[in-house]
């Protein structure tokens, strides 16, 4: 019996190292896996935290263009306002002013007649110093001591017409009215 005993806590012994030899083996096979699992993980925890710091940094730069796009909009809001204020202080301004056409048409009917007002003045002048100047001249009607014919000084007789309103005789000087355009210089 002792024998048998001996073959059978050798048997168990074997039967003992060889569980144990599976169970080692189970044990280096499982912490190969778990060595592969956790090198997979890191992989992938890298890539996470690649992938988060790029999502991050589009974030970054999104935040600024957004900051600066709402910058340049407050600013463009401002100087719209800003001109808005101007147009209406400035319609406010204008709103009792005439507007520059009107004023043109004004003053180049203004212009045209003073023109013509100024020319009949000194075409009138001219006419009168020419008839004074020819009464001066012999067969004037008028008749002056120092001229040979008679010794006696005649005035003016009826068949000399007075007119002083418009010339009889136009003048070969004589200036007709001006017609300008806008820019005041004459029109061709």
């Amino acid at each position: 019996m002792k024998q048998s005993g001996r073959k059978h806590d050798k048997v168990t012994h074997r039967r003992c190292l060889q569980m144990m030899s599976n169970i080692e083996e189970e044990i280096q096979k499982r912490q190969e896996e778990r060595d592969r699992e956790r090198q997979k993980h890191c992989r992938l925890l890298k890539q996470l935290e690649t992938l988060k710091a790029e999502e991050n940094s589009r974030l970054q730069l999104a935040l600024t263009a957004r900051d600066a796009a709402l910058a340049e909009s407050q600013r463009v809001e401002r100087e719209v306002s800003e001109l808005r204020q101007q147009l209406e202080s400035t319609n406010a301004a204008l709103q009792d002013q005439v507007p520059w056409n009107d004023i043109l048409l004004v003053l180049d009917q203004a212009h045209g007649d003073l023109v013509s007002t100024t020319t009949r003045f000194w075409n009138t002048v001219d006419v009168l110093q020419n008839k004074r100047l020819a009464s001066y001249l012999p067969g004037s009607g008028v008749i002056h001591e120092d001229w040979p014919e008679k010794g006696v000084v005649a005035t003016q007789g009826d068949d000399f017409p007075f007119n002083f309103s418009e010339p009889n005789v136009p003048l070969p000087y004589q200036q007709e009215p001006s017609s300008t355009n806008r820019n005041g210089s004459l029109k061709g």
